[in-house]
């Protein structure tokens, strides 16, 4: 006697299951749950490529120190010979690239500020708290353009982190930038002081003056006229 087979279940994603999927992105989505998402899995991307270059920079600190590198090179950054791109042995160029930065940055491949006053000096020379990469636009000026909310930064302990505020002597260069930037106030017109009113002599009247003719006196009032 033949058993009925039992019926197997279909294999494969079923459209229900898509559409179930599909409504809880977008509930996630309209509740910015999503987007949160996002930005914090860029953070934690961009905080773990900063401490690879700290280990890199160590590696390199054992046979020499920090390199001479530019604050912000002034050409290609994957060609100037300053720049900190080129100075890092054996950094993939994704590492200096922020993912909080604006695209037109992105596509030069360094997003960075790198601290000049750490050039030639070796890490355990340097204080623990001082900054060694930061995202550029920590040192925005105008403060018509937008600013993040965060900024990741690279300090010589080799902690990596994303602050809500730049560190005291970045926050300094922009206030005195930002001071220097600003209109000077308008002068204050100049005020000719009034001539008193001159006396003539009795029997005189003013001077005239004609176009074109020297000033003359009238002619004294006579008598009876």
């Amino acid at each position: 006697m033949f058993k009925p087979r039992a019926r197997r279940k279909p294999l494969g994603i079923t459209l229900v299951e898509i559409l179930t999927v599909t409504g809880i992105m977008s509930s996630l989505h309209s509740q910015s749950n999503f987007r949160y998402g996002i930005t914090k899995a860029n953070e934690l991307k961009g905080l773990n490529n900063l401490r690879q270059i700290h280990l890199l920079l160590q590696t390199q600190c054992i046979t020499g120190g920090l390199p001479n590198a530019a604050f912000y090179p002034q050409g290609d950054p994957r060609k100037d010979p300053k720049s900190i791109v080129r100075l890092i042995q054996g950094a993939p160029p994704e590492l200096f690239v922020s993912p909080f930065a604006p695209d037109a940055l992105q596509e030069k491949g360094l997003t960075y500020a790198w601290n000049t006053a750490l050039n030639g000096k070796t890490i355990d020379a340097v204080p623990r708290g001082t900054w060694m990469l930061i995202d550029m636009a920590a040192f925005i000026a105008d403060p018509n353009l937008p600013k993040p909310s965060r900024y990741l930064v690279l300090y010589a302990d080799g902690r990596a982190e994303a602050v809500a505020e730049p560190p005291a002597d970045i926050l300094k260069a922009v206030k005195e930038a930002q001071e220097k930037k600003q209109p000077a106030p308008p002068k204050k017109p100049t005020t000719t002081p009034a001539v008193p009113p001159q006396t003539l002599p009795k029997g005189t009247s003013p001077k005239v003056r004609l176009p074109g003719v020297q000033p003359v006196p009238s002619p004294p009032a006579l008598p009876g006229i």
